[in-house]
Order: C-alpha cells, then structure tokens, then sequence
C-alpha cells in the first residue's frame, strides 16, 4: 500500500487512532485527524501529532475535512452512523481499520484470533506456546497492545498473534493471514452489528481472503462456525471436546491430533490449572494452531502445565470469611458469563450489569436458577437485566457497582463464592473492563480488612 503523499483522513483519536496517524505520518502521508471528543488524553493526543505535521479538527465532525481524502482509517469504537464514515461511503473513499493498515506492512506471520469468547486468553497460549519454543512472538491486536505499534518488533522471523474483534474486523476487506483461527459465536455487539447475520459475516473476514496454502483453525463443537468451513478456499483443522475422524480432539484427560487414521497425544490436562469447559476449548484451539505452525507436543505440554489464569478472566481474589471472590471482568457476553458460572462448583452470588450490548439476557435464567442463590444487578443494563428473567427472581438492584459488590458479600454465605461476571461492558460507570476489575479487587481488600 503506497501512502507517501496521499491525504489519509483518521476516525478517531484514542489508542487506535493515535497509533494509526503516527504510523502514517512515517510513511511520508498526509494525515488528517477529526475527533469527536475534548476529554484530556484526546487533547494531549491532538497536540501531539499537531507538533508532528498532522492537521487536526476536535469537538465535531464536519463533510468539508474529508474533502480530498484517498483513505479514511477508522478506530474500532467509531460508530457506522458517524457522520466521517457516512461521508466517506458516500464519496466512495475506502475505509480500513487499524489492523488492515498494519496487516499490509507487516513482514512476519501472522496468526489471528477471533470469536465471541476466549480469545485473549487463546492467544496467550499460542503467543507462550511459540515463546516456549524459543521463537520470536510478538502478541498484540486487541489485548490491548496496537499492532501498529508493535510493528517495530516484528520482522520476517516473527510470529504474529493478532487477536481480532468483530469491530475490527468489519473494516478490514483485504485482511489475509497465513493462519486464523475462529472459536465460538454467540449473540454479542447486536447494539452495532443488529443482526446476528451481520455479527457473523464481520467473524468471517478474518480468513475471506485466505489461499489454498494458509489454514483456518475452526471449533467443531460451534454449528455456526463449523460450517464456516463450507466458505474457506484454506485447508481446515477442526478440534472439539468429543471425538474427531479428523483434527485435534480431548480424550480421556489427553488432547489428541488425528490425521489420516494415525494418532499423536499432544499433551495431557491433569495439570492445566485454567478451570471451566470453556478453557479446555481454548487450549484445544491453542494447541490446533501451534500444530498447524509446526509445533513440538513437548512445549504444549510445558506451556499448558506452567499457564495461570489471566487477570480479570475468572481470577480468583481470595476468601473472606468462608466467601470466596472471583473477578470475571472480561466477561462482557452472556456465553462467557455463563461459562464462569458452570466452573464453580459452589453456590454463587452473581454481580452482572453495565451498558448492555443489545442482547437478551433470558438464556442464562435457567442456569442461574440452577446454580445461583441470588444475583445483584447494577448499573445501566440492571432494568433490562431484571425484565428479562420471568421465573429467576432471587436478584436485588444497585445502581451504583461499590454497592453492589458489598451487598453481594452481605447476601452471601459460608461456603459460597461472590462472581464478578457483568454480561455487559463497563463503560457506564468506568473506562475498561480492567478498571472495573481493580475497583473489585480494591473493594475485595477493603472488605478483608473490615472483617479482620
């Protein structure tokens, strides 16, 4: 992609955006930034890329700013209805996102990641698995870390574990990666996508543009992603926590690859300290795509025996009195939540809410009726939440989240554990789900010190 002495127009002034001006800057182009918000780090932001030669415009968007623009480079959170990206569809100027600005310049392999849940931790354990191999990896995408950035890093010998949000990849028409991998979809985004439809075609972009010679990595045990399969012109590694004819498969505590009828155990679980069904799916996923980039089975093994729980990803705090805390943050969908849930074997208060996502929250009642003794509801998505659960009534309101938190420990007994597991994202009430998380853990603390 040639940039030198274009007019690139970027959506955006966040991480993303920043990232991508800076990057075109160095590319010799001429970078225009329109940014909706004044907030403090937007302005620090705006300042600085002034200084490097950017033209800015800040508090608004106006059709005149894109005037001349070759490219428009959108951030994930840039809503469709903006007015930029209206412009831009109507003047037919191309729009990409961040990642396919990187994709283009990056010079190594690449492996990306996608699905409703799972992903970052997935990407952990490809990222550790390659490390522990003695390679070069570089992890980045949306755990938080700009592939953009990360470009510095990367050379011809790296490999790349990009981790890839429907956001991200709806405005990426020309990603290609050598090895994409899809874990699961259930109802997430519906506020942005609408349809379920939609939600699944912005998935599929991750391996659309994949060859005969890459590979995609699909979870067999998903109906919707399995038969993604139909429409991948890549050869397809399935794995799943039953039997394959083909693919990577859990038997018996040993994860399995079978290829043309011959057998190899990769690795067994009687170690993996990650708790759930879902992440045996995740280390299935992980140890599908470390084969098919030509893995030993000794470093799965090391890598799955030495892996510990992520931060904020059902991480458990500690007990108080009898009451055992675990922070779930991530957990912004319903599938995630609910597979916090049924990796706890004891009776559990749910704290859940947030800004909803435009999905309905009526298909985890009858897990909680089962395994629930009550549930706190706080923040914007509370209402919903509680209208949607007919029989489940064993659940109080909070708008505000510290409340919610003690009054989750006050219903709570001996023996049963306090799940921080929101179904919604946190940005009612706080910048990121990891903010929310470390206000838990600090309320967590408090409470110690309380009933010491």
């Amino acid at each position: 992609m040639t940039l030198k002495g274009k007019k690139v127009t970027v959506i955006g002034l966040g991480k993303s955006g920043l990232a991508s001006a800076k990057f075109l800057l160095a590319q010799g182009a001429e970078v225009w930034l329109t940014e909706r918000s004044c907030e403090k780090n937007i302005l620090e932001n705006a300042g600085h890329l002034e200084k490097m030669g950017a033209r800015v415009e800040m508090g608004g968007h106006t059709e005149t700013f894109l005037k001349g623009s070759e490219l428009v480079v959108t951030s994930p959170g840039v809503p469709k209805s903006s007015l930029p990206l209206q412009t831009a569809r109507k003047r037919d100027i191309p729009i990409i996102s961040e990642v396919e600005l990187a994709a283009s310049a990056c010079p190594g392999t690449m492996v990306a990641v996608t699905g409703s849940n799972g992903k970052t931790t997935t990407c952990h354990l490809i990222h550790r698995m390659i490390q522990d191999a003695g390679r070069k990896s570089v992890l980045c995408g949306n755990v938080g870390f700009s592939f953009l950035d990360a470009l510095a890093q990367i050379d011809s010998r790296t490999t790349v574990v990009v981790e890839l949000s429907s956001f991200q990849l709806e405005d990426s028409p020309h990603f290609h990666s050598q090895l994409a991998v899809v874990l699961n979809l259930s109802p997430n985004h519906l506020d942005r996508h609408l349809t379920m439809d939609r939600y699944r075609e912005a998935k599929e972009r991750i391996f659309l543009n994949q060859t005969p010679r890459d590979t995609l990595v699909l979870n067999y045990d998903d109906t919707v992603v399995r038969a993604m399969a139909k429409k991948a012109a890549s050869r397809v590694i399935f794995y799943s926590k039953d039997l394959l004819k083909q693919g990577v498969f859990w038997r018996a505590g040993e994860i399995i690859w079978k290829e043309n009828g011959r057998e190899l155990r990769l690795a067994t679980t009687h170690h993996f300290r990650l708790s759930g069904s879902h992440n045996l799916e995740n280390a299935l996923a992980a140890c599908a795509a470390w084969t098919a980039l030509g893995g030993r089975p000794e470093t799965i093994q090391n890598t799955l025996d030495g892996f510990r729980t992520l931060e904020h990803r059902l991480e458990p705090l500690g007990e108080i009195r009898g009451v055992c805390f675990f922070n779930d943050s991530k957990s912004t969908t319903i599938g995630s939540t609910r597979a916090a849930v049924l990796s706890l074997a004891t009776p559990l208060v749910l704290i859940a809410g947030g800004r909803d996502k435009g999905v309905s929250f009526a298909e985890i009642e009858d897990l909680l009726e089962q395994k629930a003794k009550a549930a706190v509801l706080y923040g914007e998505a509370r209402q919903k939440i509680a209208d949607s659960w007919r029989d489940f009534r064993r659940f109080e309101l909070e708008q505000d989240f510290g409340r919610a938190v003690r009054r989750a420990f006050a219903l709570a007994s001996p023996g049963d554990s306090v799940l921080l597991s929101p179904m919604c994202t946190s940005f009612d009430q706080f910048t990121s789900f990891e903010e929310r998380g470390e206000v838990f853990k600090r309320i967590f603390e408090e409470l110690k010190t309380e009933r010491m």
